[in-house]
């Protein structure tokens, strides 16, 4: 059985346009052309996609296969892309997905040199939670990741670059903060942990026994929006080092050290699906990046500055998570 792309284009424009008509307006072919698209998708399957009626309602198999569809698409959009940049000689594209993190405190400098390094290299940078790296990588979809190391990596090649940790931290704002400074677990008992995306048992074992020191966990993907409901007391979090010391919100933050479970090590690199041959954009940014935490760890260059060519010029702001 093979669900067509045409079928899955015009699933996809009823689902988003609200309706056979409009799907078929913004696909100019005829509404009996969607109809039977939907019906072959259907009849395929053995199940209904949608509930009809004055709105159209997706089953829990139209869920499914719409999520499908726009993955299907998607891919396929790119590789359009990719064709129209080719005719346009722009053979080269860096497709990369990056943490929050890095994105803050890293990605300025690095895709600036890349940039000057590369000029007519097309470029996709997505900032995604870690956990969502690690998927768009396996799917295709992203090539490169980079960003913290999960803790099995067996799927893909990487490439290590600096060794990083987070550390439990609580505002000053919170109802029971001192408490919990003095390590008090019923405090803790008492509070939710508000965690990003990547915290997911699935993904992290040790997140999981992490889960039996908190009243509940929140699952927040968003960086920035972590960091405001820590420091307007809702609950705690775990952040890295750098953020604490950097972050104008996370300066009033204290770190709990002191319990056992209060900081995560971890390493922080690049990496692709193993045994991929990798394009000569993502080989050159790998250069580049070695290049990058190389003059680092030597004290030469700090996330701040600019790398052009081995070397580092005047500072530059990094960019707002």
């Amino acid at each position: 059985m093979r669900l067509e792309n045409s079928e899955l284009r015009a699933f996809r424009a009823v689902i988003e346009e609200g309706g056979f008509k409009r799907a078929a307006d913004a696909l100019h072919i005829s509404q009996s052309a969607v109809s039977q698209a939907i019906a072959g998708l259907e009849s395929k399957l053995g199940m209904p996609l949608v509930q009809r009626g004055k709105e159209l309602k997706l089953t829990d198999v139209g869920r499914r296969v719409f999520e499908h569809a726009v993955e299907v698409l998607r891919g396929e959009q790119q590789t359009l892309e990719d064709i129209a940049q080719f005719k346009q000689g722009n053979t080269e594209t860096l497709n990369l997905g990056l943490s929050a993190s890095i994105n803050r405190f890293y990605a300025p400098a690095l895709i600036s040199a890349y940039y000057r390094e590369n000029p007519h290299t097309r470029m996709k940078v997505a900032e995604l939670p870690a956990r969502s790296i690690i998927s768009a990588v396996l799917s295709g979809n992203v090539e490169l990741g980079l960003g913290p190391f999960q803790k099995d990596m067996a799927a893909f090649d990487t490439v290590p670059l600096y060794a990083d940790s987070r550390h439990l931290v609580v505002s000053p704002r919170h109802g029971q903060f001192d408490e919990m400074i003095r390590g008090d677990a019923s405090a803790l008992k008492r509070t939710p942990l508000i965690a990003s995306a990547l915290d997911n048992p699935d993904m992290r074992p040790s997140i999981q026994r992490l889960r039996d020191q908190f009243s509940t966990v929140w699952e927040v993907s968003s960086l920035s929006l972590r960091i405001h409901m820590v420091a307007e007391g809702m609950g705690v979090t775990f952040i890295d080092r750098k953020l604490v010391q950097e972050h104008p919100t996370c300066a009033e933050f204290r770190i709990m050290d002191d319990l056992s479970f209060g900081r995560i090590d971890k390493q922080v690199g690049l990496y692709y699906r193993g045994g991929k041959s990798l394009s000569a954009s993502a080989r050159l940014f790998i250069d580049l990046c070695e290049k990058f935490w190389s003059l680092s760890s030597a004290g030469c260059l700090t996330p701040g500055q600019r790398l052009e060519k081995g070397n580092y010029l005047h500072g530059s702001d990094t960019a707002e998570q």
